[in-house]
């Protein structure tokens, strides 16, 4: 007969703010307790979060670890993530690191397997049923239901028929037309891609309204590609992929504004792509705006780069003057001003600015705020002067060539002389003035200006510096600068 009879073994599991550790068995003795063999495991949260706040992004550690949780047990530790997909991505991206920070926040943890896991005991915010328990979540948050439905849609100043047409945007135009008459029809997805300023977003915003319009009881989703991160990154943090699932994948149609802007947002592009696949497989209207080709998406993904290009692509080219003319038209009549602007003067706004139909806006409201104001009305060389500065400047903006010429001109040398490689006073001191005013005047680079003047780029840089520098010192020299600078623009 044995001379005690051991019990039997019992666990102590400790579970503290910041520690969780779990004992191994016990067996008492004749008075005497047995050397722990192997020692309890013990697990410290904050230096596992000091040793991942240390190796990660701030970025990934607000959008994958920070609601991370970490408990063990006699065979494993577990990661507890908050949501499903939050626990893939750190297992299949992120695995390394987290399982170096959990070896050096826990001890004795070396034999033990470290496992990512859903959280099911995680904290939610829903209220509670009468009986203390948690109320089902409702397929879509019930205090969303009484906010006005136009409140969520785009502005309806945008439409179809306010759409200056012409040929730089006929085509794009007509598809948008067809696809706000039968959503999910031959044009799907539609991808349309031009420079900003020239009606991208006035297309989105048209086909959403008169898709409203034309059938009531469609579910149609604007969002702006922006809007769409923040979206993904609040629900991901929160643990609401499910909600952000429902807003853009139980849908009708979904358009989504500056698709470049998801360039580079690897988890946000996959769950766009997984977006696209399930609105696509069911027949749903996908439309999307960028401001480049899918192809020139260098940041996205083949496998998306093909899905957004797959159906319809329509481009917007900048708009020839007789639709620039049509568009200040337009905008006159939709906003009539007190003095108008005549025919002359729009003609010189529509030959002036060329690439972006938001800078005509700009210009026709610069001029009648001027007119307005002064009370005064406009000539040709008051409206000339007014639009200088944001007129497409290209057009007006100086070339290096002019530039050097009214600099010889003001120094009384010819351009030959500035270009040359003399090291006399005179053209030495014009040379500089004229890269100072050419890197002031343009966008070129120090390079490109280089290039010009056929110098290195760092003369360029300390001609410029220099010139600089003697402006702020020297008041006689800076009025000099002015002058030149202004007999530049005049015509």
């Amino acid at each position: 007969t044995p001379l005690f009879s051991p019990p039997k073994p019992r666990r102590l599991r400790l579970d503290t703010g910041l520690f969780t550790a779990v004992d191994s068995p016990r067996f008492a003795g004749t008075g005497e307790l047995s050397a722990l063999n192997p020692p309890p495991a013990c697990f410290n949260q904050t230096i596992f979060r000091e040793v991942l706040t240390a190796c990660t992004s701030t970025d990934d550690w607000s959008r994958w670890f920070k609601d991370l949780r970490v408990s063990l047990t006699p065979s494993e530790i577990l990661v507890k993530a908050p949501s499903r997909f939050v626990a893939n991505q750190v297992a299949t991206r992120f695995l390394p690191e987290v399982e170096n920070a959990v070896r050096t926040a826990g001890k004795g943890t070396s034999s033990l397997e470290v496992r990512v896991t859903v959280n099911q005991a995680r904290p939610t915010s829903p209220s509670r049923s009468s009986n203390g328990l948690p109320a089902p979540a409702p397929p879509l948050p019930a205090e969303k239901a009484p906010r006005p439905r136009d409140a969520r849609h785009p502005s309806n100043r945008h439409r179809l028929d306010n759409f200056v047409v012409g040929p730089s945007n006929y085509f794009a135009h007509a598809v948008a037309s067809a696809v706000a008459e039968e959503p999910g029809g031959h044009y799907n997805p539609l991808f349309i891609y031009a420079s900003s300023g020239l009606g991208k977003s006035h297309l989105l915003h048209a086909i959403a309204n008169h898709a409203r319009k034309r059938h009531p009881n469609l579910v149609v989703r604007y969002c702006t590609s922006e809007n769409f991160v923040q979206q993904f990154i609040q629900c991901v943090s929160r643990g609401q992929m499910d909600k952000f699932r429902r807003r853009f994948r139980q849908v009708d149609m979904l358009l989504l504004d500056d698709f470049q802007f998801l360039e580079g947002k690897e988890q946000t592009l996959e769950e766009f792509f997984w977006t696209f696949n399930s609105l696509y497989q069911r027949g749903r209207q996908i439309i999307l705006s960028c401001d480049r080709r899918p192809r020139d998406l260098t940041a996205v993904e083949d496998r998306i780069r093909s899905r957004v290009s797959g159906g319809l692509l329509a481009d917007i080219m900048p708009p020839t003057f007789e639709t620039r003319l049509a568009i200040l038209r337009s905008m006159e009549e939709k906003d009539p001003q007190p003095q108008p602007l005549s025919e002359e003067l729009l003609s010189m706004v529509a030959a002036r600015v060329t690439d972006n139909v938001r800078d005509l806006e700009s210009a026709l409201r610069r001029l009648s705020a001027y007119s307005g104001l002064t009370n005064s009305p406009l000539t040709s060389e008051s409206a000339a002067r007014l639009l200088a500065p944001i007129s497409d400047l290209a057009a007006s903006a100086p070339t290096p060539e002019k530039i050097i010429a009214v600099c010889a001109e003001a120094f009384g040398i010819s351009s030959g002389e500035i270009l040359d490689r003399s090291r006399r006073p005179i053209p030495s001191a014009a040379r500089r003035m004229a890269m100072y005013l050419t890197r002031e005047l343009t966008e070129l680079s120090f390079p490109k200006i280089g290039k010009a003047f056929d110098r290195d780029h760092s003369t360029v840089i300390s001609a410029y510096r220099g010139t600089l520098s003697q402006i702020s010192r020297d008041r006689r020299f800076a009025n000099r600068v002015t002058a030149i600078h202004n007999s530049i623009h005049s015509p």
